[in-house]
C-alpha cells in the first residue's frame, strides 16, 4: 500500500485593491479564505490498479470570527471611520454580534469543512459503506474546531445512512494540540525574545514604514496611526473580505496591493518563529500527529484500521506538521528585515482557513 499527500495550489490577482473591484487581492495570510488557495481531491488520479482503503486528514478549523483581543482592538480603530471623508466608510457599521461570538466558526467556515468532506465522499464513495467503528473524528476543545468537525461529518454523511460520532475533545491532546502542554514551547518559543525582536525589526523596515505613511495619507486621518493601528486596519479588511466572496469592505481601500503583500509578511515571520522552522521545538511537536497517521495506516494494512480518521485543530498544528515533514522549507532562515518574494513559507497558502493534510492509503 502507498500513502499519497495532497497539498495546495495558490491563485493570484494583480489588480489594485479598490474596495468594490471584482477581484479583490486574495491573499491575507492566516485569514485567507480556503477557496482562494485550495486544491481538489477529485482531481487526483488513483494509482493504476489500486483502490483507496483508508483516508486520514488533519484539518484546521474553518473561517471564524476574530478573537477577543482582536475584536477589542479593531472596534477601537473602526471608531475612527467618521474621520474619513468617504461615504463608504460612513455607511459602514460595527457588527455587535462579534462581541458575543468571539472566535466562533462562521457560516462560511461551516461550508468550507462541509465541502471538503463532500469532495472526499464523491472521490471515494466506497469508503462510506461501513459501521460507526470505521470512522473517527476528534476536535480540540474549542467551539470553532468542534463545529468544524460537525460540518465535516455532515458533508461526509450527506445522502448516506451512516451513523457518525464525534469524539469528545480532550483536556490534554498530544496528537492535535501538543504545544499547549509543552513548557519549553510556551516559555522559549511562543513568548521568546527572538520572536519579539523579529517583530520589532519588521515594523522598522523601510517597506512597512512606507505602508504606514501611505495609509495615513490615503485615509486622511487626523489621528496619527501607530504600527499596531495599521495592523488593526489590516485585520478589519481581511476579516471582512474572508466572510463572503462577494462582500465588499471599505477598509480594504486603505491599502494598495503592494501594501497587502508587505502586511502578509508580518504573519509569515511571526508564524515562522512561533510555529515553524524558527525553532527545533516546533519541528518535533509536529511528530505526534504523523505518528498517529502512520499507526492508523499500519492498522489498515493489518486489516483492522478505520476507513476515515479526521482531526480538527489550528494553524499552529498544521504548520508544525509541515515542519515535521520537512516541506515549505526555505534554504535560508526567514528574517523580518528582508522579505524574499520567492519564499515557500507563505502562510496565505500553508495556513489559510480550513487548510488540511489529506493522506490516502491505497491497496
Amino acid at each position: 500500500m502507498n500513502p499519497v499527500l495532497l497539498l495546495l495550489s495558490v491563485l493570484a490577482c494583480t489588480q489594485a485593491c479598490y474596495w468594490n473591484r471584482q477581484c479583490p487581492f486574495p491573499l491575507h495570510s492566516t485569514k485567507t479564505p480556503y477557496d482562494t488557495v485550495r486544491g481538489d481531491i477529485r482531481d487526483f488520479t488513483t494509482p493504476q490498479n489500486c483502490e483507496a482503503v483508508s483516508v486520514w486528514t488533519l484539518n484546521r478549523h474553518g473561517n471564524r470570527n476574530p478573537g477577543s483581543s482582536v475584536t477589542e482592538s479593531i472596534k477601537y480603530i473602526a471608531s475612527l471611520k467618521d474621520e474619513i471623508d468617504v461615504n463608504n466608510f460612513r455607511r459602514w457599521s460595527w457588527n455587535d454580534t462579534l462581541e458575543v461570538s468571539q472566535s466562533y466558526l462562521t457560516g462560511t467556515g461551516y461550508e468550507e469543512l462541509f465541502d471538503i468532506a463532500t469532495r472526499i465522499r464523491e472521490k471515494y464513495p466506497h469508503l462510506l459503506q461501513g459501521t460507526a467503528e470505521d470512522y473517527y473524528f476528534r476536535p480540540t476543545n474549542e467551539q470553532r474546531t468542534i463545529t468544524s468537525a460537525i460540518a465535516f461529518a455532515h458533508g461526509l454523511n450527506d445522502g448516506t445512512n451512516l451513523t457518525l460520532h464525534i469524539d469528545n475533545a480532550r483536556t490534554r491532546d498530544d496528537v492535535v494540540r501538543p504545544y499547549e502542554n509543552c513548557d519549553r514551547y510556551q516559555q522559549e518559543v511562543k513568548t521568546s525574545q527572538l520572536l519579539d525582536d523579529q517583530m520589532n525589526d519588521y515594523f522598522n523596515t523601510a517597506e512597512f514604514i512606507a505602508v504606514q505613511h501611505a495609509v495615513q495619507q490615503r485615509l486622511g486621518l487626523s489621528t496619527q496611526l501607530t504600527p499596531d493601528n495599521i495592523y488593526e486596519l489590516y485585520e478589519i479588511c481581511r476579516f471582512d473580505r474572508s466572510w463572503s466572496d462577494i462582500h465588499q469592505s471599505p477598509w480594504c481601500a486603505a491599502f494598495s496591493d503592494h501594501d497587502l503583500v508587505v502586511l502578509e509578511y508580518r504573519d509569515d515571520i511571526r508564524h515562522y518563529y512561533r510555529n515553524g522552522y524558527g525553532s527545533w521545538v516546533n519541528v518535533n511537536l509536529g511528530g505526534p500527529a504523523l505518528k498517529d497517521l502512520y499507526e492508523n495506516f499500519e492498522a489498515a494494512v493489518q486489516g483492522h484500521g478505520r476507513k476515515v480518521t479526521s482531526y480538527f485543530t489550528h494553524d499552529t498544528m498544521l504548520e508544525m506538521v509541515w515542519c515535521a515533514l520537512g516541506i515549505f522549507k526555505d534554504p535560508n532562515q526567514l528574517q523580518a528585515s528582508f522579505r524574499n518574494p520567492g519564499r515557500v513559507w507563505r502562510t496565505s497558502s500553508i495556513g489559510a482557513f480550513s487548510v488540511n493534510l489529506i493522506a490516502v492509503l491505497n491497496r
